[in-house]
């Protein structure tokens, strides 16, 4: 897929950086800012803020160099890690995501090509594995790498230098999600499970893994019962080539993009143990795609290599005339307009465009009409109606900052580097994320609410729920100093003092609730709170389930007589 932008992205690197294009974007409202961009980092491929309050600070990767750099007020502060890449073809350095308490661990994972030799290289013999390994950030430099997961060279199989996906990304439920392309791997040749041509023989590719943080198998993966790791690692199978890994935080749903070869790129709604039919089937089943990838021959899913507990899924939305997509994102921010905020944006890498996908109100499925209500753009027109910014390099990932405003990065020229799309006039905004100490479930829906406090006196009240991570965003009437104060579910309020939140500005809450057991909700845990445990106790579920395990049990008895007596802030 990269090869052809390559060597047109060599090309522009030698242009001036200011005299870099600047992408385009058909709201009026909005407008696209230069972070990060600088020729002495090319091919910038992820990026992460190092502190969730301080939108300028941040680490990039860089695909075909494997550094990683520290970057403060958009200039390179210095190198923290660099890694020996192969970067033939669409290998190199290709995925960097923190741990979801990287503020107390600082574990930071990577994804890349290893070279052989020892250094970087272009020569497609020079790869050894493609790994990913841990480190820990001290400050100033990322160390201490564990190897948590390896595709190894194979001299039974291809070994492509296309098709490597390589995007990690972290779940609600905090297991290690991470793409991998087929590698040209499983054609009817050499047949493989993960390539549906095998129901025997294993290709270690083409797929969605899950993994637990220090690279165990999670028990509960769907394939855990199959006799080779490899396959026990799998989340979702039958993918040629993803390089969009997203999870919608409004429902946890993972959703993925999957490169075609000359027709039907896909977007895909992954649930557990999905097959998405490749190389049999691309595109919708229906429409019985076929080409020398599928021996010129339409399939339907009955003919795919169906392991216990997987499932054959449509994609949600497919683009008959494949243009590469990549990253997928949803907009989880207040400071976006409704017909934005948490919706669903796609890249892709032929036209260097992103795609605004709006959601059905249940964000099980796109909200689609008219021509393409069939779920397929089979026309120009039809695809560009979802156009919505123009003039990239190949967006490999986005990402809402610390100050609320969206973040994109770009691969190559004409628009190298990390940008921030903003409203021209943005509105005042709180947000951040809310820990529930001991609760085993995600935090999807549980109710908070804000106060804010001015002088001991409500000035304004916020009632929101939380996302499937803990997230919460949301806008402020008024700019000003505040204490805040603030309620999750069934645990005690807590007060935030000081909290400015100057003109067109925001303020970050990493809101820490410890104290549950408030049953009925009144900030005090009493025997009201004791008696609805009681009332309920050996039933499933319900809000007297205060540690979310599934059932009102002792657990939760123990919960109330604990904190019994304590009352919010």
């Amino acid at each position: 897929m990269w090869r052809a932008r390559a060597l047109i992205g060599a090309l522009l690197l030698l242009m001036a950086d200011h005299l870099l294009p600047q992408p385009q974007i058909s709201d009026p409202d909005l407008l696209i800012e230069r972070v990060f961009s600088t020729s002495a980092s090319p091919q910038p491929i992820m990026f992460e803020f190092l502190r969730p309050d301080d939108p300028n600070e941040f680490l990039v990767a860089e695909r075909a160099t494997g550094r990683i750099r520290h970057i403060r007020n958009g200039v390179i502060q210095s190198t923290v890690l660099d890694l020996a890449v192969n970067s033939a073809g669409e290998r190199g350095l290709l995925g960097m995501v923190f741990d979801p308490d990287f503020d107390q661990n600082g574990y930071v994972y990577v994804y890349y090509s290893a070279s052989q030799s020892g250094a970087d290289s272009t020569d497609a013999n020079d790869w050894v594995a493609n790994r990913v390994e841990r480190y820990r950030w001290n400050g100033t430099a990322l160390v201490e790498p564990l190897l948590i997961f390896e595709v190894p060279y194979d001299p039974t199989q291809q070994n492509s230098v296309y098709h490597h996906g390589g995007v990690l990304r972290f779940g609600p439920d905090r297991k290690l999600y991470l793409s991998v392309g087929d590698m040209g791997r499983g054609g009817f040749s050499k047949p493989r499970i993960e390539q549906n041509t095998s129901s025997t023989a294993v290709a270690g590719a083409g797929g969605i893994y899950r993994i637990n943080p220090d690279g165990s198998i999670p028990p509960d993966n769907p394939f855990v019962a199959h006799p080779d790791p490899r396959i026990q690692k799998l989340w979702a199978y039958g993918i040629r080539n993803c390089f969009g890994i997203t999870f919608d935080p409004l429902t946890g749903n993972l959703w993925i993009t999957d490169n075609g070869p000359e027709v039907y790129d896909e977007i895909n709604l992954v649930r557990r143990g999905m097959n998405g039919g490749w190389t049999k089937i691309m595109g919708p089943d229906a429409r019985n795609a076929l080409g020398s990838w599928s021996q010129n021959r339409s399939w339907d899913a009955t003919d795919l290599v169906m392991l216990p507990n997987a499932r054959y899924a449509d994609p949600l939305f497919s683009l008959a005339d494949s243009i590469g997509i990549v990253a997928i994102f949803f907009v989880r921010s207040a400071r976006y307009a409704p017909h934005l905020r948490d919706q669903c944006l796609v890249a892709d890498d032929n036209l260097l465009q992103i795609y605004l996908l709006p959601m059905r109100t249940d964000r099980e499925d796109f909200l689609l009409s008219g021509t393409v209500a069939d779920r397929v753009a089979d026309t120009p027109e039809e695809r560009d109606a979802f156009r919505w910014s123009w003039g990239w390099g190949i967006v490999t990932d986005m990402k809402i900052g610390p100050d609320g405003f969206l973040y994109v990065c770009s691969l190559f020229a004409p628009a190298r580097g990390v940008y921030r799309i903003r409203p021209v006039n943005p509105p005042e905004i709180v947000h951040g994320q809310a820990r529930l100490t001991e609760r085993q479930a995600t935090p999807l829906g549980v109710p908070l609410s804000l106060q804010l406090l001015q002088n001991n006196h409500p000035v304004q009240s916020i009632a929101t729920t939380l996302d499937a991570f803990g997230r919460f965003s949301e806008r402020v009437n008024t700019p000003g100093t505040y204490t805040v104060r603030a309620k999750a579910g069934t645990y005690l309020s807590v007060r935030v003092p000081s909290v400015t939140i100057a003109a067109q500005g925001y303020a970050y809450l990493p809101l820490v609730f410890t104290i549950n057991g408030d049953v009925n909700g009144d900030n005090v845990i009493d025997d009201a709170d004791l008696l609805a445990v009681l009332f309920r106790f050996g039933e499933p579920g319900g809000v007297e389930d205060l540690n979310a395990d599934g059932r009102v049990d002792d657990a939760d008895l123990l919960t109330v007589l604990f904190n019994f007596g304590a009352s919010g802030q």
